[in-house]
């Protein structure tokens, strides 16, 4: 269930990247901040209320679903600080929010499958690193766009194939 969530937001993040390429072409830079809240907007009232239904649904909570509910949170908070807050501060460039988050998705998923004791999520997390260190030789410019298939290696593929085992699972429990 969690990993739809994580895909949701993959989704999610690549219409906000998609929405502010767009701003770009459009040159509306004004309005980028705006794509961006509401693009998160969006994602975090997805995980609110898909995440109130969830607790509903599966009762007791274990704990790797207790721990991997606050290393999200506290990611999902990097992110933040990360992706918004700190670039309005000018700590640093714009150009650098997709290599932070970058390594904070790692983090997040690299942490994950050691949780779960699951190697592909691992591997994802080092896709992340390496795509972070692959940032460097790009232009600011462009850097977001890096971000859709890491997007879609590291979130949306790893919640496809885990949904795929759940239904195989459901499957066999129902015969």
């Amino acid at each position: 269930m969690r990993m739809l969530r994580n895909s949701t937001w993959g989704i999610v993040i690549i219409l906000g990247i998609a929405g502010m390429y767009g701003l770009v072409y459009l040159e509306k830079f004004s309005w980028i901040w705006m794509n961006w809240v509401v693009s998160v907007g969006i994602g975090v009232v997805f995980s609110i209320v898909y995440g109130k239904k969830y607790e509903k649904v599966e009762g007791a909570r274990t704990y790797p679903y207790i721990a991997t509910a606050h290393v999200c949170f506290a990611c999902g908070m990097a992110f933040m600080l990360v992706g918004f807050i700190f670039p309005l501060l000018k700590l640093y460039s714009w150009g650098l929010i997709a290599v932070f988050i970058s390594l904070i998705a790692g983090i997040l998923l690299f942490t994950l499958g050691g949780i779960y004791e699951w190697n592909l999520l691992k591997w994802c997390g080092v896709i992340w690193w390496l795509g972070a260190v692959g940032m460097i030789f790009i232009h600011e410019n462009y850097r977001a766009l890096l971000v859709i298939p890491l997007l879609l290696i590291g979130y949306i593929m790893p919640a496809l194939v885990l949904r795929s085992m759940y239904r195989k699972q459901s499957e066999e429990d129902a015969s």
